[in-house]
């Protein structure tokens, strides 16, 4: 049993998730800070399987992977991030990841000349090695497909920008090759038996909306979505799309491209009952637990945010509790405590 009581349930976190309502309002989070994992486990979550006991003991109902093009966190491409520790900048000034002006494609030579991944050569033996790490009632939840993210980073975002009219021909070849490898990961990915839902994390909006033009992202990013979308209904899997931002705009295509559910629904973006009431049961809602009240609220301020979201969202369904973006280091770690142990104690449904 985890350190607040009750024992993973994939199956209801699955139900929540194809916004029906369970037993228990689930726990979900996206990026939680080393610094938090080690703190709550007590010792180094290095491995998988130190991932997956914290996730146990911390209350979720699943451990992730990811796997494709250029991730953030380090751990697909390590020839470009050869160290997880330097995933965010390489040397005082270079960003390996995140550069926002200049990227490794500026030419059509360059699309030629890019190693771009195989999804036969990926590694995908963390989904292997799960089945004897995880424990009962928990699955993975693979982390895969980001289309936008990908390719801005691989040629910079203000030349993506700037190319979208000076050098269009360039900008849709390189989505039109990131979508093919991130379709076929995808593809691999969900035959996995370890592997209980997808989620994909492509930010496209700002707070004031999207990055770009929602046609453009309608046109020439979402049919890769659409696509990921019926390989996940067909085999009967929750879809979960994550992006920052205001998403008003784009919430009717996120549904229409076959996500089942929407993170972080950031509160300084959007307001969570408003969403709801636009959307009613047709998306589940992560998220939207504070990050300014988790870094600088009393483990008290935390406690009542959560019980309104689980009362008041929770317990209708279709609604996981977690933070509004991640959890990063400088959230105290007794304030992270008091989200999980909020959500335990009024997560439960009659």
């Amino acid at each position: 049993m985890n350190a607040y009581g009750f024992e993973p349930d994939f199956e209801n976190l699955k139900t929540v998730l194809m916004c029906g309502r369970g037993h228990r309002v689930p726990n979900i989070e996206l990026v939680i800070d080393r610094e938090i994992k080690d703190g709550f486990l007590g010792r180094p979550v290095a491995t998988l399987a130190d991932e997956i006991a914290f996730r146990y003991q911390a209350g979720y109902d699943y451990a992730w992977v990811t796997v494709g093009m250029i991730d953030p966190a380090g751990t697909v491409n390590k020839e470009l991030v050869q160290d997880s520790d330097e995933r965010h900048f390489k040397g005082k000034d270079t960003r390996v990841w995140a550069d926002e002006h200049e990227g490794t494609i500026r030419t059509p030579a360059d699309l030629e000349t890019f190693p771009w991944p195989e999804a036969d050569r990926l590694d995908f033996s963390p989904f292997v090695e799960a089945e004897h790490l995880l424990k009962p009632g928990m699955k993975l939840i693979a982390i895969v497909g980001k289309v936008f993210t990908a390719a801005w980073q691989l040629m910079g975002f203000e030349n993506l920008c700037m190319g979208m009219y000076e050098k269009p021909d360039l900008v849709e070849e390189l989505i039109r090759r990131v979508g093919r490898i991130q379709v076929e990961v995808f593809k691999k990915v969900v035959q996995f038996d370890t592997v209980g839902a997808v989620w994909v994390p492509d930010d496209i909006a700002y707070h004031s909306g999207p990055m770009v033009p929602p046609e453009w992202f309608i046109e020439k990013v979402f049919p890769y979505y659409k696509t990921m979308g019926d390989i996940c209904r067909e085999a009967g899997k929750p879809f979960i799309y994550h992006s920052d931002g205001d998403m008003e705009q784009m919430i009717d295509t996120v549904i229409d491209a076959g996500f089942n559910a929407l993170h972080p629904i950031e509160p300084e973006s959007m307001d969570i009952y408003a969403v709801r009431q636009r959307v009613g049961k047709r998306l589940c809602l992560l998220g939207n637990i504070r990050v300014h009240t988790l870094s600088t609220g009393t483990p008290d301020d935390v406690r009542r945010l959560v019980k309104d979201r689980v009362l008041n969202l929770g317990h209708q369904g279709a609604y996981c509790v977690g933070s509004s973006n991640s959890v990063p280091n400088y959230v105290p770690l007794e304030n992270y405590k008091a989200m999980l142990q909020a959500s335990a104690d009024f997560g439960k449904i009659n």
